[in-house]
């Protein structure tokens, strides 16, 4: 089943959409119909099965699944076969029924069904089912049954519950009526034994009901016979009443325009039109393989004349119920079928995560930035499991903010490259320049081509009308798929390069005119590979601070690996694994892009149901740099990239941009600034290993100062695990100087600068603090927190995880006083984090508590008279925790800054990524961001609950 469940049926209903037959607004959201019927022609046992099609103006039709069953009726029903299925869709938006005569009459003649089929859905695509059989289950009033026939469902208001009603014959009585029951509310059964709901003067089969105007309209098929019981006639009529539960009023009249001819039918069933105030009422003509229809806009008169539907199928029995675009591309990604044009309008959705698109197979992503809107052109594989490539245009989805995207009509075709002899539309990349858009498309063998649109969305023509490259073009190579995945980069004095190539990458000069090479085709010279680095495919070209990135595919099954050069030529240094293996899929496709401030590595997995290594899909993560230009490892997920990501702009939290956390603030009195010291945070299981600092004027305004210390070039014990800083300002012999404490791989270091902004330098080569208190086993050493006593003019150092440590640091402020070390745990749930300040006359120890990857990181305190205790925790000692409704989660791990010279005091903590880390369980708590918000007291000295802010 979909992992993530849309709400657009929801939508519907809250908009007073057409639901069940009840209009009220004409505001409508179905662009499309839903046929469910059983086959009429083919093997006999394979008739009598469920089958769906799709239409989008409800007269051409168009079978799903290539008129197979997209339910075996052995698997739902009791005889093995269904017949007369009716489909409603849920008034509340919460999933769909069908309803169906549990009856094979290719193995069971007519002479006896007693059963109904009820099945279930909340996607349209994947079923539970359950069976009545009246004459078990009801044997007083049905065991004599001799059929039960065509059952539909409706809502009723009144009763607020769905009643199913259907035809009844008892052996020995050659009269059909129609008998009702209420479904249950797991719609597995009946609330109680069914009743008669309609008898008609001469019998009844195949109702359907409809509503209108304050009046419930009953069609079925009917008959006029003589006194002696003999048939006259035959056709469709209908009841009235304003009840559900009757009385029905008979109208002898026909409405069908067959009654009293040779041409029979049966089947009929009734449904109104997408924003339109007709009806159309349709029948099987059962005799003749036919299906046709009427209209009406009263539904009491009816067009004369009968039109037919156009359909690819030969349906008998069945029902129609209106379906949104988004409900239909899931159908055509479940079974296929519905004409790629008929769903090539541009179509709005909601991307919840990874794969991106989930209405179809997507692959090879190619984003293109133009101003505020990011443009992803994709593949299009065109069904779920598949056995090979089969992709015969490309697909385009526009959005400008990574949340609301939408899709565009098909912006190229392969049949527009007439040269083109392989039938096989493979990765492309779209590149602009001077007002056009070009579109480098390969396929499977006949070459690259080049498409060209005065727009981003096309429709693009080939602009050689031959390929721009071929194998021909491709020295060294020695296999005939080599000359595919063209990716374009134009550099900063607007020198444009083509890349390309499978097993060998190659690259070009393209002219000013973007449609021809210039000069001779090179190979890319890739150094320092090593296993499953050496390039496949897939090649993409980007720049970032003056470094050219070749990022590519790789081994098999595909990984991503990335290499860096000086210049776009290179040489090319393999710089290691950027993604594995994407899930259930052998290829992977790079495209990396910055939109708004932040960079996007975009690829495809085959995550979706049914999909695989030929039914791919593209998703989107973030992309981040490391100090010295290197790229963070991208993991997979399902979160995907924060799609609640907003351009940092200071308003008020978080304070500084990206993913940072533990904050450490001070203020300096040399610099006259203020500075942030956090984790850098966005690593997995929190193994940064550098530390950057952030510095303002105002607390508003914060300037990036850049990487201050990196245990990769600064430290010897250690390279991983850099957290949770702390740093205090010292004059010593008339000079500032900067002593930094931080924990790395569960130790305590330190380090030294004359400037806050460093560089800092290890003193010592070796941890300050790599040994437990006395009696301490369990528990880390991290988490340092540095204090100056203004009263007794000593520095203290505070550390702990699990328990909380104090010592007096040497004069040289590197060293230990080891025997001033004492426990000082508080009498309060306390697990990292602790933060010492001094406020008239009192010691405050703030720490978190609970787990930095929980919802539930917050903040307690403490007071005492000394700065090593003994500690005295208030009866409401938490202050500071999560907001569900404001999207804030995990708030934790602060600093405490007193404003210079005041009694104004601000909080600076972490919490959750808004607003949708929340969703990433336990990653989340590497994936926080530094707020900032003001802490007041009590007069009696009792800290305020701190309101955390957006």
């Amino acid at each position: 089943m979909f992992k993530r469940k849309r709400a657009l049926c929801l939508f519907a209903f809250m908009l007073g959409i057409v639901v069940s037959g009840f209009a009220t607004k004409k505001t409508n959201i179905y662009q499309g119909y839903l046929f469910a019927y059983f086959e009429g022609t083919g093997p006999k046992e394979k008739q009598e099965q469920l089958r769906f099609a799709y239409s989008s103006d409800a007269r051409n039709w168009y079978a799903l699944n290539n008129n197979r069953p997209v339910l075996r009726s052995k698997d739902i029903s009791q005889t093995g076969g269904i017949r007369d299925p009716h489909i409603l869709r849920r008034t509340d938006g919460n999933g769909f029924y069908v309803v169906a005569t549990d009856m094979f009459v290719m193995k069971d003649g007519w002479e006896h069904n007693p059963g109904i089929v009820m099945l279930k859905s909340d996607n349209l695509t994947d079923w539970n089912h359950s069976v009545i059989d009246l004459a078990s289950l009801y044997p007083e009033k049905f065991g004599n049954v001799k059929w039960v026939w065509a059952p539909q469902t409706i809502y009723d208001p009144a009763e607020r519950k769905y009643l199913v009603y259907f035809t009844v014959r008892f052996n020995g009585d050659g009269h059909l009526d129609f008998y009702s029951a209420y479904a249950n509310k797991d719609f597995t059964g009946f609330e109680a034994e069914p009743t008669l709901m309609f008898r008609a003067k001469y019998g009844a089969i195949d109702g359907d009901i409809i509503y209108k105007d304050g009046v419930y309209h009953l069609f079925y098929k009917g008959n006029t016979k003589d006194k002696n019981g003999k048939e006259l006639k035959n056709g469709i009529r209908q009841a009235t009443s304003k009840s559900l539960k009757g009385p029905w009023k008979e109208n002898f009249k026909y409405v069908d325009a067959y009654a009293g001819t040779s041409t029979v039918v049966e089947g009929s069933g009734i449904f109104k039109l997408n924003d339109s105030d007709e009806y159309i009422l349709m029948y099987d003509l059962y005799t003749s393989g036919r299906y046709e229809f009427q209209r009406s806009k009263d539904l009491y008169t009816f067009t004369s004349k009968p039109e037919s539907f156009t359909k690819n199928f030969y349906p008998r029995h069945g029902t129609v119920m209106s379906i949104t675009r988004e409900e239909a591309y899931r159908l055509n990604m479940k079974w296929g079928g519905i004409p790629q044009e008929t769903l090539n309008d541009p179509y709005d959705f909601v991307a919840d995560g990874n794969p991106i698109v989930t209405h179809k197979y997507t692959s090879d992503p190619a984003p293109l930035v133009v101003g505020d809107t990011l443009w992803l052109y994709t593949g299009h594989d065109y069904a779920g499991r598949q056995g090979g490539y089969k992709l015969k245009d490309w697909c385009l989805f526009s959005t400008t903010d990574m949340i609301h995207w939408t899709e565009h009509p098909t912006p190229l075709k392969l049949s527009e490259f007439t040269w083109d002899k392989s039938g096989a539309a493979y990765a492309s990349h779209v590149a602009e320049r001077n007002g056009k858009y070009y579109f480098y498309a390969s396929t499977n063998g006949s070459g690259i081509g080049v498409a060209v649109a005065d727009n981003p969305r096309g429709p693009f023509k080939d602009a050689l009308g031959k390929p721009l490259l071929t194998n021909k073009d491709c020295p060294g190579a020695t296999h005939w798929w080599v000359c595919i995945d063209p990716a374009v980069f134009i550099d900063d004095d607007g020198q444009a390069w083509i890349f390309w190539g499978n097993k060998i990458c190659y690259y070009a000069k393209l002219k000013e005119n973007m449609i021809e090479i210039d000069g001779p085709v090179r190979v890319v010279n890739i150094q320092n590979t090593g296993k499953d680095m050496d390039f496949t495919e897939a090649p993409w070209v980007h720049k970032h601070k003056g470094k050219y990135y070749l990022t590519y595919a790789s081994g098999w099954p595909e990984k991503i690996s990335y290499a860096m050069a000086d210049r776009i030529e290179g040489p090319y240094t393999c710089k290691g694994i950027l993604a594995e293996i994407s899930g259930n899929s052998n290829t992977t496709h790079p495209g990396i892009v910055e939109f708004k401030g932040q960079a996007y590595f975009f690829t495809h997995n085959g995550g979706l149901p049914d999909g695989g290594s030929y039914s791919r899909s593209v998703c989107s993560e973030f992309l981040r740099y490391n100090a010295d230009g290197t790229i963070q490892k991208v993991e997979a997920s399902t979160e995907g990239a924060d799609r609640g990501f907003v351009p940092f702009d200071n308003k008020n939290n978080p304070v500084i941009p990206g993913y940072n956390a533990d904050p450490e603030v001070m203020y300096s009195h040399n610099t006259g600034k203020y500075y942030i010291y956090p984790t850098s945070d966005g690593f997995h299981e929190w193994s940064g290993h550098y530390f950057k600092a952030f510095s303002s004027s105002d607390l508003k305004h914060w300037k990036d100062e850049g990487v201050i210390f990196d245990f990769k070039n600064d430290l010897s014990w250690a390279d991983k695990n850099a957290w949770a800083p702390t740093i205090i300002e010292r004059k010593i012999n008339g000079k500032y100087r900067y002593f930094y404490y931080y924990s790395a791989e569960k130790k305590i270091g330190v380090a030294v600068s004359d400037s806050p902004t460093g560089p800092f330098k290890d003193p010592i080569g070796k941890p300050l603090i790599d040994y437990k208190p006395e009696g301490v086993r369990g528990g880390q050493q991290i988490d340092p927190d540095v204090f100056h006593d203004q009263q007794s003019g000593k520095y203290y150092i505070y550390w702990g995880c699990g328990y909380l440590a104090v010592a007096e640091l040497n004069d040289d402020m590197v060293s230990v006083r080891k025997e001033t070390m004492k426990l000082i745990t508080p009498k309060s749930p306390f697990t990292e984090g602790a933060e010492v300040f001094y406020r008239n006359g009192l010691y405050y120890f703030l720490w978190s508590e609970n787990d930095t990857r929980s919802e539930d990181y917050r903040v307690r305190y403490a007071i005492a008279k000394s700065p090593v205790g003994p500690l005295e925790v208030p009866d409401k000692n938490l202050i500071l925790w999560k907001r569900p409704e404001k999207g804030i989660y995990g708030t934790g791990h602060n600093a405490v800054l007193k404003m210079n010279g005041k009694d104004e005091w601000y909080i600076v903590y972490h919490r959750f990524r808004r607003p949708n880390a929340i969703k990433m369980g336990w990653a989340a708590g590497y994936h926080r961001e530094v707020c900032m918000d003001k802490m007041e007291f009590e007069t009696d000295g009792r800290i305020k609950i701190v309101e955390p802010t957006l």
